[in-house]
């Protein structure tokens, strides 16, 4: 995924500095800048891109499925939740796993 930035020459001069007093860029500086624009490419890293498909699809998705959350409050609810320990240790091992890369 790659963004373009517009070059400097696309904003107006008076938004164009060449030091920290806010001064006008010199008639120079202005001419070489219109002369040669220039654009900047931002390229996003394999991990940005897969971040920002996700971030797409849960804004695109219903939601959450609150029939699924339902049946877990009823089933806390009525004190019926079991977690296997087995399944649990596999859990923490995965994330464990996961994250130590």
């Amino acid at each position: 995924m790659t963004n373009t930035i517009p070059a400097l020459s696309a904003l107006p001069s008076s938004a164009v500095t060449n030091d920290s007093s806010n001064t006008p860029m010199s008639a120079k500086q202005d001419r070489t800048a219109e002369a040669a624009p220039q654009t900047e490419a931002v390229t996003l890293s394999d991990a940005a891109q897969t971040t920002t498909k996700l971030f797409s699809a849960a804004q695109q998705s219903d939601g959450v499925d609150q029939a699924m959350v339902a049946r877990i409050r009823n089933t806390l609810a009525s004190g019926n939740y079991n977690v296997a320990p087995e399944d649990l240790a596999q859990a923490m091992a995965t994330v464990l796993k996961a994250t130590s890369k």
